[in-house]
């Protein structure tokens, strides 16, 4: 189980690694349309989140997470409209945090 943590925890930052080298790309070079930075904020928030809660415990949140990161970057390089993406990427990653929260178990107070 240790493995599949680290794996998780890998994944997800080559995810925001990946996002953040093309965003700085977009952004900052204009080689292409801007990106949106309340998703990028968003996306570095709920990872910072997702990790300070289960890295110790499970690994999947981290590998959905990724996926979601994924998918998302995926739909604005297709061209879906960047208010429908956010929305669709927002919506994915707030319940994934929300199941990963509920999933883990917490230690008992005394």
């Amino acid at each position: 189980m240790r493995a599949m943590r680290v794996l998780g925890g890998l994944a997800l930052l080559l995810a925001m690694l990946g996002w953040t080298a093309w965003f700085v790309i977009c952004n900052v070079y204009e080689f292409s349309p801007a990106l949106d930075p309340v998703a990028f904020a968003c996306g570095w928030l709920l990872s910072a989140v997702l990790v300070w809660r289960v890295f110790r415990r499970v690994a999947w949140p981290m590998f959905a997470l990724a996926t979601c990161i994924g998918v998302y970057l995926l739909l604005i390089h297709r061209g879906m409209g960047e208010t429908t993406a956010l929305a669709l990427f927002v919506a994915a990653s707030v319940a994934i945090v929300a199941a990963a929260f509920r999933a883990t178990p917490r230690a008992r107070a005394a």
